[in-house]
C-alpha cells in the first residue's frame, strides 16, 4: 500500500524525469541563453519549473479528486500546442542569431 510520502517521492521523481525531456530543455534553454547571464538564466528556469508545477497541479489535482481523465483529443491538441511553442522558439532562436551574425562564419 502506497503511502503520502511514498506518492509524493515518486511523484517528485517522475517530475524530475520529465523536465529533463527534450521539449522542456530546447524551450528552457533557448529562453536562459537570451539572459546571458548564468544567474539570470538559473532564476528563468526555477520559475518555469515553479510555474509548471503549479499549473500540472492546477489540473491534476482536481482530476485526481473527482477521478475524472483527460479526453484524448484533448491530450493531443495540447501535445500539438507544445510542439508548437517548442518549434516557435525554435524559429526565434535562428531568427535572433541571423540577426546578431556579424560577417558570417569565423575562419581560423
Amino acid at each position: 500500500m502506497a503511502t503520502p510520502v511514498m506518492s509524493a517521492a515518486v511523484g517528485l521523481l517522475w517530475g524530475m524525469r520529465h523536465a529533463l525531456e527534450p521539449d522542456h530543455l530546447a524551450a528552457v534553454s533557448t529562453l536562459a541563453a537570451e539572459r546571458g547571464d548564468g544567474r539570470r538564466g538559473w532564476w528563468l528556469g526555477v520559475a518555469w519549473g515553479v510555474g509548471h508545477t503549479l499549473s500540472l497541479g492546477g489540473v491534476a489535482g482536481p482530476l485526481v479528486v473527482l477521478g475524472a481523465f483527460v479526453p484524448e483529443r484533448l491530450m493531443a491538441l495540447l501535445e500539438l500546442a507544445v510542439a508548437v511553442m517548442v518549434v516557435g522558439l525554435g524559429v526565434r532562436a535562428l531568427l535572433q542569431a541571423k540577426a546578431e551574425a556579424r560577417g558570417g562564419p569565423v575562419s581560423t
